[in-house]
């Protein structure tokens, strides 16, 4: 009495269950065939799915979708690489962001949130409050227009990958030394990004 969810999987289970669903490692046989990792009634994490015409997918799943690495094997090829929501990305996963300079920053976050209107909101912080001794600020991006807005450095209706790169003066901690802050990354991910510096 173990249910699974994807209808072209359900028939016969046998495997581990949880609250009356496939739940932990199973093998389902419907019109296809599962065997693998389940979650809350789906393929999650790894498994082996074989379609009726012989097709198989050998990797990674979430939610019943291809996520992450695999390997799709059809009668005359095989692809080798990374899925994203049943998608095929590419032999690489492209990160959704990635920070290609940093100097005398000593930590950053990078936050996604959907939103109808994609924007890139930086943020700059020193002891866990907003910067208020930064000079010569200056940001050059490769998309969208550049906007202020009280402690809030952006980038209003950016396409993507959308390069940013920073540069300003800020004291340090302790307010002995000014330091000279260069800080580039490329976000390839549409959405709103909330960006945090720590000096």
């Amino acid at each position: 009495t173990c249910k699974v969810n994807d209808p072209n999987l359900s028939g016969t289970y046998t495997g581990d269950c949880k609250k009356g669903y496939a739940h932990g490692k199973g093998i389902a046989q419907g019109v296809d065939y599962y065997e693998g990792q389940f979650s809350k009634g789906m393929p999650s994490g790894k498994g082996i799915y074989k379609w009726a015409d012989g097709t198989t997918y050998e990797g990674q799943f979430l939610n019943g979708l291809k996520d992450g690495k695999g390997k799709m094997i059809y009668k005359d090829s095989t692809i080798t690489g990374y899925w994203k929501a049943d998608k095929y990305v590419g032999e690489e996963l492209i990160p959704e962001y990635k920070v290609n300079r940093s100097e005398n920053i000593a930590r950053s976050s990078f936050k996604k949130s959907h939103s109808a209107l994609p924007a890139i909101r930086i943020k700059i912080m020193q002891a866990g409050v907003d910067d208020t001794s930064i000079d010569d600020f200056s940001i050059a991006t490769s998309t969208g227009s550049e906007y202020r807005s009280g402690g809030v450095y952006g980038i209003q209706n950016p396409s993507f990958p959308a390069d940013v790169k920073l540069r300003y003066r800020t004291w340090n901690k302790l307010h002995t030394a000014q330091l000279y802050v260069v800080f580039d990354f490329t976000i390839t991910e549409p959405g709103l990004w909330d960006v945090t510096i720590s000096n």
